[in-house]
């Protein structure tokens, strides 16, 4: 078999706009997997909001989450790697983010907190399932390493923002847009890309084995390191043309389609 190993988006790529898993995606990958095939999860999700997806798929192995600062086993609840984003780092974003106006969030042992419940707290919780935790100032509360930082707003004042911290964080902080209003800010060295290469190395698998499948920004560093890297239709161009391949979109059963064409067909 070509192909040993499958990682995975969730939101805009194995997920319909309804935040469900299709039976038909369902049942792919059940099929590959009982071909032998390692299927993972990778998304920007916190670990506990990744969860139930694993569970419905019934995946005995890491999934990588944080985008890519946590891998940690589905059933096991085994941590296979955490690269948390220095304390420093993180403080410095928060206090570049006040001049800004920004909603933050912060992340630690799988829980999130912010200031104040505002619209975009309650946008994230009802994404994620996961509901915050408000304090009262995010500088004093933070005093150990969060594994990641996020900052929402409209999508112009987070592409503003994209340019102008690429360059203050330059070689201190990995920094992507996961959705069109969402900046994620982890350490330098934790990306899906490199969580996907340290996990394919751990279960003996090579880079020309792996299928990497995702719709956003933050998924080109997998799509790159895939031996097949792959966009959804529904994907901005941009991600489009790191690809190797474009499947249909999620409404389409995208994931389906690849498993289909890629694993299936070689059974």
């Amino acid at each position: 078999m070509k192909y040993k190993m499958i990682a995975v988006d969730l939101d805009d790529t194995l997920l319909s706009g309804d935040l469900s898993i299709s039976q038909i995606n369902r049942q792919a990958i059940s099929h590959a997997v009982s071909m032998g095939v390692k299927v993972t999860i990778s998304t920007g999700r916190m670990f506990r909001s990744t969860l139930p997806y694993a569970e419905q798929l019934k995946l005995d192995v890491p999934v990588i989450t944080y985008q890519g600062a946590l891998i940690k086993n589905a059933i096991s609840k085994e941590v296979v790697l955490a690269r948390p984003l220095p304390l420093d780092i993180a403080l410095a974003i928060i206090e570049e983010s006040r001049k800004h106006g920004v909603h933050i969030q912060v992340y630690i042992g799988d829980d999130y907190f912010f200031d104040k419940h505002n619209p975009y707290s309650q946008m994230y919780h009802d994404l994620s399932g996961i509901e915050g935790k408000e304090i009262r100032c995010l500088e004093d509360f933070l005093v150990e390493e969060p594994l990641k930082v996020l900052i929402m707003d409209s999508p112009e004042t987070i592409s503003y923002l994209t340019g102008l911290y690429a360059d203050m964080f330059k070689g201190r902080a990995e920094i992507t847009i996961s959705k069109s209003n969402y900046l994620e800010f982890t350490n330098i060295e934790a990306s899906k890309g490199s969580a996907l290469e340290h996990l394919a190395q751990s279960l003996g698998i090579k880079r020309e084995e792996v299928i990497a499948i995702g719709d956003g920004y933050n998924d080109i560093s997998m799509i790159k390191y895939a031996g097949l890297g792959v966009a959804m239709d529904n994907a901005p161009e941009d991600v489009k043309k790191h690809s190797d391949f474009i499947t249909r979109s999620n409404e389409e059963n995208g994931v389906s389609y690849v498993i289909e064409k890629f694993i299936l067909k070689e059974e």
